[in-house]
C-alpha cells in the first residue's frame, strides 16, 4: 500500500491466477473503492475481469459517513490515514498487507497491519508514552488533544491495575477531527490494539463532558474486546459495550474526573432508555444487538451486578471482569455471556433484565434496587419527553425490525430500515417546527396534538425533506426514573 494525497493505494499480487477475487468482510463500505487496473471491476465486494486475474491495483478514498457498528474502511487524519486492514483481506485466503513509506512517513503498527487499523502518515504525528503511543495531527486544538492524553494515560492506569492485568499488546491511539460524521464523534478498536477516535471538526465543543467517557469507553475495550476471544461479540454486544460503557462511569468518578451526581445522571438516562426499548418490544426482552439499547441496557446489567457483588461483599465489577478475562487468555474459545452469567447468583436480578418475558419486569428491578440502597422517582426531562414522542411515532410506522435514534450533539439521528417516510436514517432539524434537541416537551405537546387530531407528524430534515409519519393514537406521558440516592460509582 502506498499513500497519496487523496487516500492509500492497494496493490495486489496473487500467489496464482484466479477467475476472480472476493473480498471476506462482507459488511466493510466499499463506496469508494475503486479497481485501477484496466479490463477489472470491483461488485458486491468481488473484482472481476474478463480472463485470469493474477494482481490488481485499488484506490481508496475515505469514507463518506460513518456508520453504526461497522468499521471505516479509510478515514483521515490530518495529512494521514487510517486503513482498516481486515478489509482487505480475500475470501478464502491468506493476505498480508505492507506499507511502502519514505522517510518522513511511518506505518502503525509496522506488523500484523492486515489484523486491524494501520495509520499512515507523518512521523511526526507520533508520540511514544512507552506503555501506549498517540498519534494526533497538530491541528488538533490544544485543549482537546490534552484531555484526551490525559485521559487515556488515566484509563490505562487504572484499568491495570483494577483489572489487574495489562492490555497484550501495547495501545494506539490515534485522533482526527476529519470524520465526516454525522456523529459529533465516533471510536472503536481493533485487534491490533488500535483506537481511532474520529471527531467531526469542532462538534466535540458542544459536548465537552462527553470526551473523557468517551476515551475511557473506548480504552477499556483492549481489556475485554481485543487480546481475547469474545465468543458472543456479535451476538450479545450488550456484553462488551455495556461493560465498556459502565467502566467509563465508574472509572472517570474513581479518578475525580465525573462527580456522584453525573454518575447518577448518566445511570439515569441508560435506564430510561433501556426501558422504553422494552416498552417497545412489548414488554419481552428485545435483541439487543444494535441501536442504543446495546448499550442502555448493558450499563444496566453490568451495574445491577456490581451493585450486587458488592452488597455481597464478593467482590464488585473490576475483581469480575478482572477474573473473567485472565482465565479467558488462556481458553481457545475465550468468554461469553456464559462465564458473565455464571459470576452472579441464580436470583440475580440481571435476570430480571435479560430474561425474555418477566411479569412486571420494571417494578421487579425498581425493588430489587432499592434493596441495593438504591432510590428512584419519576421526572421526565425534556430528553424523555423527546424520545418518549420519537418511539411512539416510530411504532407506529415501523413495520418490522429494530428502531430509534441517535442523540448527537447537533445531529438527531433516526434509525430503522423499515419505518415508511422515517427509513433511511435521516437528520431531523425540528419536529412540529419545535427542535427536538432543545425543547423536547413543547415537541412533545405539539406531536401530541397532532396524533389526538388524528394527523400524520411532519418532520424537518437537516437536507431540506419534510416527513409525514402517520400517528393514530396519542403518546403516553413519559414514564423516566431519576436516581436520587446510590451507592456510590467511585472505588
Amino acid at each position: 500500500m502506498t499513500q497519496t494525497s487523496e487516500g492509500m493505494v492497494v496493490r495486489y499480487a496473487l500467489s496464482a491466477p484466479s477467475d476472480s477475487f472476493a473480498f471476506a468482510d462482507k459488511d466493510i463500505i466499499r463506496d469508494q473503492w475503486r479497481v485501477t487496473t484496466p479490463g477489472l471491476k470491483l461488485s458486491d465486494g468481488v473484482v472481476t475481469g474478463d480472463g485470469p486475474i493474477s494482481g490488481f491495483e485499488l484506490m481508496i478514498t475515505p469514507d463518506l459517513a460513518e456508520v453504526d457498528r461497522v468499521y471505516v474502511g479509510l478515514s483521515r487524519t490530518g495529512n494521514g490515514f487510517v486503513l482498516y486492514g481486515p478489509g482487505l483481506k480475500g475470501e478464502g485466503i491468506s493476505t498480508t498487507l505492507r506499507a511502502e513509506i519514505d522517510g518522513a512517513s511511518v506505518a502503525v503498527p509496522s506488523s500484523d497491519a492486515i489484523d486491524g487499523y494501520v495509520f499512515v502518515g507523518p512521523k511526526d504525528y507520533v508520540a511514544d508514552y512507552g506503555d501506549a503511543l498517540v498519534i494526533a495531527p497538530p491541528q488538533l486544538a490544544s485543549e482537546l488533544d490534552q484531555s484526551i492524553r490525559n485521559e487515556f494515560a488515566g484509563s490505562r492506569a487504572f484499568y491495570r491495575s483494577r483489572l489487574g492485568i495489562a492490555p497484550t499488546l501495547k495501545p494506539v491511539l490515534v485522533v482526527s477531527v476529519d470524520s465526516p460524521g454525522p456523529s459529533a464523534f465516533r471510536g472503536d478498536v481493533t485487534d491490533t490494539g488500535v483506537i481511532s477516535l474520529r471527531f467531526k471538526g469542532e462538534g466535540w465543543r458542544s459536548a465537552q463532558e462527553e470526551v473523557s467517557p468517551f476515551v475511557w469507553h473506548e480504552a477499556f475495550h483492549l481489556w475485554n474486546g481485543h487480546g481475547v476471544h469474545n465468543r458472543d461479540g456479535d451476538t450479545a454486544p450488550w456484553l462488551h459495550e455495556g461493560s465498556a460503557e459502565y467502566a467509563a462511569i465508574t472509572g472517570p468518578v474513581s479518578s475525580g474526573g465525573m462527580s456522584e451526581d453525573q454518575a447518577r445522571a448518566r445511570m439515569s438516562t441508560k435506564m430510561n432508555g433501556c426501558r422504553r426499548t422494552y416498552q417497545n418490544a412489548g414488554g419481552r426482552r428485545p435483541a439487543l444487538r444494535s441501536g442504543s439499547a446495546v448499550y442502555d441496557c448493558g450499563t444496566v446489567v453490568q451495574w445491577i451486578a456490581d451493585l450486587e457483588l458488592r452488597h455481597a461483599g464478593k467482590g464488585d465489577f473490576f475483581s469480575l471482569w478482572g477474573r473473567m478475562l485472565e482465565t479467558a487468555r488462556s481458553q481457545a474459545d475465550g468468554f461469553g455471556t456464559a462465564e458473565f452469567l455464571a459470576a452472579l447468583s441464580d436470583t440475580s436480578a440481571v435476570h430480571l433484565v435479560l430474561d425474555p418475558q418477566v411479569e412486571g419486569r420494571w417494578d421487579k428491578i425498581r425493588d430489587r434496587l432499592a434493596d441495593l440502597g438504591v432510590t428512584v422517582v419519576n421526572a421526565p426531562t425534556d430528553q424523555e419527553f423527546m424520545a418518549a414522542a420519537l418511539f411512539h411515532v416510530a411504532k407506529a410506522n415501523c413495520l418490522t425490525g429494530s428502531y430509534g435514534f441517535y442523540n448527537e450533539p447537533g445531529a438527531l439521528k433516526l434509525d430503522g430500515e423499515n419505518c415508511g417516510p422515517l427509513s433511511g436514517g435521516p437528520i431531523i432539524d425540528s419536529v412540529e417546527g419545535f427542535n427536538p434537541q432543545a425543547v423536547g416537551q413543547a415537541m412533545f405537546d405539539a406531536v401530541k396534538a397532532r396524533c389526538a387530531a388524528g394527523q400524520s407528524v411532519r418532520y424537518r430534515t437537516r437536507d431540506g425533506r419534510t416527513l409525514e409519519a402517520a400517528c393514530p393514537t396519542e403518546p403516553a406521558v413519559p414514564q423516566a426514573w431519576r436516581i436520587v440516592e446510590a451507592p456510590s460509582f467511585g472505588r
